[in-house]
């Protein structure tokens, strides 16, 4: 149920409010990735904290109010045997006790509220880590990244649900009703993977302290840097596993924190859950040691670049909430730059395709996402889902001339001989004419069958049309019995009316010929013209005329006026739009039809809808100077 405590919005910048969306984001699919489902009322209230109807303050007093109305409305029974993020290996049953973590009889952690249903347990306590992770990024960052202060995130996020929260599992734990716990071994549920055993946490979370220490809690390092260093520690520290529960949170939470001080952000709402447990699986060996890393730098990679993170997060957005919640099943990543991508064309979103491949370092198919801006139109349009094909991702120089081109050329294959037949079988000039053929022909001949068959080979051969003339017209039943009959040697009335119309019929065949050649030539002709639009390239307009956009009514002009060469180029850019672009596929940029405007160029909707902006900006910069100049020349007739 809704939660109304507070009227009035709070008033925020539009930077604010992204930044706001981002970590809402952030935070519901935090818990996406752990399986579990927060309440719907949290999830109300998390999206009008987003969308700015409260400040920080409000937002905790509802969520408090929310948390009681979870906990009256969510005592249920769950009769299904429920399953916790990791398998207990150790056996020892004396205090304490690896299974003092849990209620006897159960697989339910011990909690504050006395929850014995995993389902309720993890809507109640994401709730709480979901508020936490809020507050959590309205704080100021750490002076010092290390073991302490994840310790000190894990005990803010989980502190209202678990007694030990911020405690790792190495150190014996006391709960309230006198047992103990400790957590000497773990594994990953479904998996043969091992964490680290518990003596060597405190000695591994002290290596992880030094790494950062001394390298400056990775500050000062481009983005490629930070993320080369970074998976070694993420790696690591999912390695650790140092806490009984509630690990991927705080160290998703730790690291987002930890780029923010580096001057980077990091975003894992873009990173499906199966994609998490499965570079998590692979980074380490069934031995308990450091496995294949690669899984978790790309992991790094596409949340660290805004560029990738675009392109996932459109593709997601893209999605019902169906096909959404599928996609949280499947291993969905960007590709990497200069290497072949060979798979079968799975779906589109409006700006990128996805492609289902193989990595010989994940045993599990990897769906990627490729934009539409790297493939040609011609690609693009041919493409069906179900097709197989190879793709190199262009490198960075490669990708700013692609930027650089606002429509790409199209190459159009020449006609094979069976379309040009086809189009010129398929005319009406040329049905027409055979329509008159075919009348004339039934006069003449008592059978058509050999007759059509050799009207049919002129569309391919009208040399063969001129023999035919000739033929009929000496030999007419060379073709075929006229038709009627003789008796005696005397035609019947059918007889005699076919000798008559053999000379029409042998012109209606030349005809025939001539509209043939005609509108051959007219095909090839309209062909090769298409073919020059199609190859002909619309380039971004120049800096300077991009930054006349930016500059006031006034200026503008001036600036145009002052410089004759860029508005000509102005004017040029215009025209070329329009001879690029087909008379309906210039009515859907008018009409701002992106999606129809982008399949028939064969374009990303971005790419249609950068193009209807800058022409539009073109078209009223050009308007306004026609009314400067129409201004001038009434004051010039004024005065002469």
């Amino acid at each position: 149920m809704p939660i109304k405590l507070f009227n009035n919005s709070v008033s925020l910048t539009a930077e604010e409010l992204q930044k706001r969306r981002r970590i809402v984001d952030s935070a519901i699919h935090t818990h996406t990735i752990e399986n579990i489902t927060l309440h719907s009322d949290t999830l109300l209230t998390l999206e009008r904290y987003a969308e700015g109807d409260y400040s920080l303050d409000e937002f905790n007093i509802i969520m408090d109010t929310v948390e009681r109305i979870i906990l009256d409305d969510m005592q249920i029974t769950i009769t299904e045997e429920p399953q916790v993020e990791e398998t207990i290996i150790s056996s020892n049953f004396n205090s304490p006790s690896p299974y003092n973590y849990i209620y006897p009889r159960s697989w339910v952690l011990k909690n504050k509220h006395g929850i014995k249903d995993n389902q309720v347990l993890g809507a109640v306590s994401g709730h709480h880590v979901v508020k936490a992770i809020l507050n959590l990024h309205c704080e100021p960052l750490p002076e010092r990244f290390d073991s302490s202060y994840l310790k000190y995130l894990h005990k803010r996020l989980f502190e209202n649900t678990f007694e030990w929260a911020g405690n790792t599992r190495d150190v014996t734990f006391t709960f309230a009703d006198g047992t103990a716990a400790i957590m000497p071994t773990m594994k990953k549920l479904n998996s043969n993977n091992s964490f680290l055993t518990s003596e060597r946490i405190p000695k591994e979370l002290k290596n992880i302290d030094k790494i950062l220490a001394e390298h400056d809690n990775l500050k000062g390092l481009s983005r490629q840097d930070f993320v080369h260093k970074a998976t070694g520690i993420f790696t690591f520290l999912n390695h650790i596993h140092p806490f009984r529960d509630g690990n991927g949170r705080a160290q998703r939470m730790f690291f987002e924190k930890l780029a923010e001080a580096a001057g980077h952000q990091l975003d894992f709402s873009v990173i499906t859950a199966e994609r998490m447990v499965v570079s998590s699986m692979v980074s380490i060996t069934d031995t308990g040691n450091i496995g294949d890393i690669r899984a978790i730098g790309h992991m790094l990679e596409d949340i660290s670049n805004p560029e990738n993170v675009y392109v996932l997060k459109e593709f997601m957005n893209s999605m019902n909430d169906i096909e959404r919640k599928n996609a949280q099943k499947k291993i969905i990543l960007t590709p990497n730059k200069d290497e072949i991508y060979t798979g079968i064309y799975e779906n589109d979103s409006p700006n990128s395709i996805l492609l289902k491949t193989d990595r010989d370092y994940i045993a599990k198919p990897l769906y990627m996402i490729f934009k539409k801006d790297y493939f040609s139109p011609e690609q693009l349009k041919t493409l069906k889902v179900g097709n197989q094909f190879s793709f190199t991702v262009p490198i960075k120089e490669n990708v700013k001339d692609l930027e650089n081109l606002l429509i790409p050329k199209e190459r159009l294959a020449f006609l094979t001989e069976e379309q040009i037949v086809e189009r010129i079988t398929n005319h009406h000039d040329v049905q027409s004419k055979r329509e008159e053929i075919n009348f004339y022909a039934k006069r003449v001949y008592r059978k058509l069958k050999k007759f059509n068959a050799k009207i049919e080979m002129i569309s391919q051969n009208t040399q063969f049309g001129l023999e035919l003339v000739k033929q009929i017209t000496n030999s007419p039943e060379s073709i075929s019995k006229l038709a009627g009959k003789k008796i005696l040697g005397i035609g019947n009335s059918k007889h005699e009316i076919a000798k008559q119309n053999i000379y029409i019929l042998v012109q209606k065949i030349d005809e025939y010929v001539n509209t043939v050649k005609r509108v051959k030539s007219v095909i090839l002709g309209e062909y090769l013209i298409e073919q020059q639009r199609l190859a002909t390239v619309v380039e971004m307009p120049s800096k300077e005329i991009q930054n006349i956009f930016n500059l006031p009514k006034d200026m503008q002009k001036e600036a145009l006026k002052s410089s004759p060469s860029l508005h000509e180029e102005l004017n040029n850019f215009i025209k070329k739009i329009r001879c690029r672009l087909t008379l309906k596929e210039y009515k859907l940029l008018r009409d701002a039809n992106y999606k129809e405007l982008a399949e028939s160029v064969g374009i990303s909707e971005n790419r249609a809808k950068q193009i209807k902006e800058i022409f539009t900006q073109s078209k009223i910069l050009q308007n306004s100077l026609k009314q400067v100049r129409f201004g001038n020349a009434q004051t010039m007739n004024m005065v002469s």
